[in-house]
């Protein structure tokens, strides 16, 4: 009995097909973790000295952190869910397809207290910040903004920004 356990444990026919298996189902699990690093958690918060709703956040990957600042793709639609609006002290979640140890920059759209909607980077001689959401040290990031009008140029603006690793 002994030997019949030992050829059928030591087979080598069945140490190739448990091999394979246990490898396959790791390379499953590889995939799906390698999908998982591509996303970033984002928790983005509307200051409470903001004067503005947020509508519209859009975003636009910049490749790979520290390096020289070159869009890898093209702007996306608005991350926002349908009907979403972030008022001052609001706060919204939502997926970034950015890549592990990549960063983004971002651009809003708002809301007055008129109910005109306005797309911050569309206003004639409005200067684009640099306001970015990066994708390292987490998979969550906490994104904090103050939006306001500019008592000089008029111009609705980010005055204030900054992101940093995990959820608030």
């Amino acid at each position: 009995m002994n030997a019949t356990l030992f050829r059928i444990f030591f087979n080598p026919f069945l140490i190739v097909v448990l091999t394979v298996g246990f490898y396959g189902c790791d390379l499953v699990n590889n995939s799906s973790d390698d999908k998982e690093d591509d996303r970033l958690y984002v928790q983005f918060n509307n200051d409470s000295s903001s004067t503005y709703i947020i509508t519209g956040i859009e975003l636009q990957d910049m490749g790979v952190a520290g390096e020289t600042p070159e869009p890898s793709g093209t702007w996306s639609e608005n991350v926002l869910d349908d009907g979403v609006e972030v008022a001052p002290q609001g706060v919204s979640y939502f997926y970034a397809e950015i890549p592990n140890l990549h960063w983004c920059k971002y651009r809003l759209t708002v809301k007055d207290n008129d109910g005109s909607i306005i797309k911050l980077y569309l206003q004639e001689g409005y200067i684009e910040q640099e306001s970015s959401i990066t994708h390292w040290g987490s998979d969550e990031r906490t994104v904090n903004v103050v939006v306001v009008k500019n008592a000089i140029t008029g111009l609705i603006e980010v005055t204030s920004w900054g992101d940093f690793a995990g959820i608030d």
